[in-house]
């Protein structure tokens, strides 16, 4: 078994744990710009749901990028960060020279940085997946699961979450076979704030069950809930959640991804969506498949959050569109799950248009596209 990130190497002054690369099978793809197209609308949140709508707008701390990583120049926002109640927030894209093999783009100020490291996917170039590795000392690496280049082209921050401690979480219990990743990272654990679901830790088997520990009472969905998350280096992984509250862990890559490190970090889900708003889809497109909920969307100081899931027997990759109450300044690329644990991405333009990109088969999206656990800083 392959352990994370053991041992350090000085970037940008600093002492930082170095990851272990998994170069992919797949070749690079250059980067596609988003497909525009016409979607269906969504109505504003109502007041109850996830606090008030007219909340003020949660502040945020411009990033220092650092050698040669710089903001990505078509529309993304500049690269920033925030902290609200404990859940450190990020926003924004960054890119580099092809040729770069520093992965460290910058490093967190001390109110943000995180009690142990965290490992938090984020979404790059042609909708490869890859992660931050961030340490207590906020060096932050960007790491792809495949080829570099996906990392150095693009990389987004839109939708991209850890909490700093483990304070006033609780604890989870694993299941036999399953053990917390060791004293770097934190324990496995759990808390809800207004209304979402936070996970926090980093597990791994050295088993083949995917299930991994079933959630407290207080923390389980109504409907089916499938987030996307971190395995191995980058790679994609999923939690599957019942309302019972049972977790199973899976990867696309495989068993041995889940075995080798499976991290909790930045995934969140909507606890109810009762209070949400629906959004209305477009024609071709339907809502809540395999006993999820159906797609709905909130916002409260400035985070915009999905709920749901949706699929398509159509050809279009335009399930819906955001309202003037919903729409981000900038375009946002947020990652997502979609069916048998595929890696995908939502691409948000600031007119509404949204489209689903899958990083292999459009097939992905038909079948399955989790909204559960996305998000973003307006």
């Amino acid at each position: 078994m392959f352990a994370r990130q053991n041992h350090g190497r000085a970037a940008a002054g600093i002492l930082t744990g170095i990851r272990r690369r998994r170069w992919a099978v797949r070749p690079w793809q250059p980067l596609l710009f988003a497909t525009a197209a016409v979607l269906a609308g969504a109505v504003a949140l109502p007041q109850p749901a996830l606090g008030a709508v007219r909340a003020p707008g949660v502040t945020f701390t411009k990033l220092t990028l650092l050698n040669g990583w710089g903001t990505y120049p078509f529309g993304s926002a500049t690269p920033a960060v925030a902290d609200m109640s404990g859940v450190v927030y990020f926003k924004g894209a960054i890119s580099t020279s092809s040729s770069s093999t520093n992965d460290v783009a910058f490093v967190l100020p001390p109110a943000f940085r995180p009690s142990k490291y965290v490992s938090v996917p984020v979404d790059m170039c042609d909708a490869t997946m890859g992660e931050l590795n961030i340490a207590p000392s906020g060096v932050t690496q960007v790491i792809s699961a495949g080829a570099n280049t996906d990392a150095t082209c693009f990389t987004s921050l839109d939708g991209v979450s850890f909490a700093r401690s483990a304070k006033s979480f609780t604890a989870l219990k694993l299941q036999p076979g399953w053990t917390e990743f060791g004293s770097l990272y934190r324990k496995a654990a759990v808390r809800l704030i207004g209304g979402i679901v936070h996970f926090e830790g980093e597990i791994k088997t050295a088993g083949t069950k995917p299930a991994a520990f079933t959630l407290p009472a207080g923390f389980r969905p109504s409907r089916n809930v499938n987030i996307l998350i971190n395995v191995c280096t980058g790679s994609i992984g999923r939690l599957h959640i019942t309302p019972k509250g049972v977790v199973t862990v899976r990867s696309e890559e495989g068993v041995w991804a889940v075995q080798c490190g499976t991290s909790l970090d930045g995934a969140t889900f909507v606890l109810s969506s009762k209070s949400l708003t629906a959004l209305k889809l477009k024609t071709g497109w339907i809502n809540a498949p395999s006993g999820t909920a159906k797609a709905a969307v909130g916002s409260i100081s400035g985070i915009v959050r999905f709920a749901g899931a949706i699929r398509t027997a159509g050809t279009s990759a335009s399930p819906f569109i955001l309202p003037k109450g919903f729409r981000p300044a900038k375009v946002v690329y947020i990652p997502v799950d979609l069916c048998n644990g595929g890696n995908g991405r939502l691409d948000i333009q600031p007119d509404g248009t949204v489209t689903v990109q899958a990083e292999s088969s459009f097939a992905e999206v038909q079948c399955l596209t989790s909204l559960d656990g996305a998000w973003f800083a307006r």
